[in-house]
């Protein structure tokens, strides 16, 4: 399984962040009705040639994530989200025509705002038309490109449903059913511009779904690079205070899906919540995680996950860094990953090479089905409750470990025997 970011977390991740916050200008939770079939096909057809499917690499030349982007140059600059190229040293860039791209250049990046601007080198490129989001009113109708999965410009239309005011900018709420991958994708009015960048989304029930306001993103468009990936995130990274302010005024950690479902009481609680990652030893306590934004978070855990078998202890060494990590010499801990999960790496003897990768949660059966379904088996193996999932598509197994109280405690990743 590839991790994307986001954006683009699993139902469970995030659960209902923003469904009770106060809205910027108010919202509308009414449906109403998407664009007409016509001025939605007329967008695709104009527009999609410019919205490209991204594949962040890692210096290896394995794929870590996925996302999309839109071309806004003829020359070939692209806006991004930030967190799908977060563990990237280059980017593979694949455009509709099937024209295939590689490129490690950076055009500008805003952290805060989680956008990134790459560049591909190009001549007279499709693009899209940018509009002014700043004119965008609630309730007006919203057709979404991207390219969830790697599935090329998936199309879905819905409405502008808030507007929400964080503590550094604004981001839009769309009704647009979005998906993971989608992280990156151009949001588009009626009249075929680009008014926003898709960045977050939620499952509670719902389509809730973010963006970021073009505008943020036009006054960095340019065709010069400052540097490369690489070294521009190295400069980010190296930047970061011990103790990031991001999340210093969050008051109480989310819930864990089986307790009572509060949600964050203010837009400071918000933003906090949807931060970058804090940098420095993190992890200790749900208060100070090591990743305040879920999105993060699920992108480092399926990295994890993807590198059974093939990370060393060395390698995550590299990759946890930043976190107070509990060791011993075949087994490392983080106990907050995400305010809602920890994480357990285990690994072999005497190579240390990952073996499996646990999550430590507190879930009732249901929110285990909720997220995983109900294809499994109900097993015990010496003395200990299981719940089988068996081998996964991406070619994992997937068990779910259950305490006295039959919760859901532990759900395990590893790879079949060989």
């Amino acid at each position: 399984m590839v991790s994307t970011g986001v954006c683009m977390p699993h139902p469970w991740m995030i659960l209902i962040l923003l469904l009770l916050l106060p809205v910027a200008g108010g919202e509308l939770r009414a449906q109403q009705a998407p664009p007409p079939a016509s001025a939605v096909g007329r967008i695709a057809r104009q527009q999609s040639r410019a919205v490209v499917v991204l594949e962040a690499l890692d210096v290896r030349g394995n794929l870590v994530s996925q996302g999309s982007g839109f071309i806004v140059t003829p020359a070939g600059a692209i806006v991004t989200s930030l967190h799908v190229l977060r563990a990237a040293t280059a980017v593979r860039v694949r455009l509709t025509n099937g024209d295939i791209y590689m490129t490690s250049e950076v055009v500008e990046i805003d952290e805060l705002k989680d956008i990134a601007i790459i560049r591909i080198k190009g001549f007279e490129l499709p693009v899209v038309a940018l509009g002014n989001s700043d004119v965008t009113e609630i309730g007006e109708e919203v057709v979404v490109i991207s390219s969830p999965e790697g599935l090329t410009n998936s199309v879905s239309t819905g409405i502008v449903s808030g507007m929400r005011q964080l503590d550094t900018h604004r981001v839009f709420q769309i009704s647009a059913p979005i998906s993971q991958g989608s992280s990156g994708g151009a949001i588009f009015n009626s009249r075929g511009e680009v008014i926003g960048i898709a960045t977050y989304v939620l499952r509670s029930g719902q389509n809730i779904n973010f963006a970021v306001p073009i505008n943020y993103a036009r006054g960095m468009i340019a065709d010069q690079s400052i540097g490369s990936l690489a070294t521009v995130l190295a400069r980010i990274e190296n930047s970061r205070p011990p103790t990031s302010p991001a999340n210093t005024h969050l008051s109480t950690p989310l819930p864990t899906p089986q307790l009572e479902r509060e949600t964050a009481s203010s837009a400071d609680e918000l933003d906090g919540q949807l931060s970058t990652a804090a940098r420095g030893r993190r992890g200790r306590t749900a208060l100070d995680p090591l990743y305040p934004r879920p999105d993060e978070a699920l992108a480092l855990f399926y990295r994890f996950v993807d590198g059974i078998g093939l990370l060393s202890a060395t390698d995550i060494d590299t990759l946890t860094r930043a976190a107070a990590v509990d060791k011993t010499d075949f087994r490392y801990t983080i106990r907050f990953l995400s305010y809602q999960y920890g994480v357990a790496l285990t690994f072999s003897q005497p190579d240390r090479i990952l073996t499996s990768v646990d999550m430590l949660v507190n879930w009732s059966v249901d929110d285990l089905r909720n997220t995983f379904g109900d294809k499994f088996k109900r097993r015990t193996i010496d003395n200990q409750r299981i719940i089988d999932y068996g081998q996964l598509e991406t070619g994992r197994l997937l068990i779910a470990i259950l305490d006295n109280n039959g919760n859901v405690r532990t759900i395990r990743f590893t790879r079949p025997a060989r």
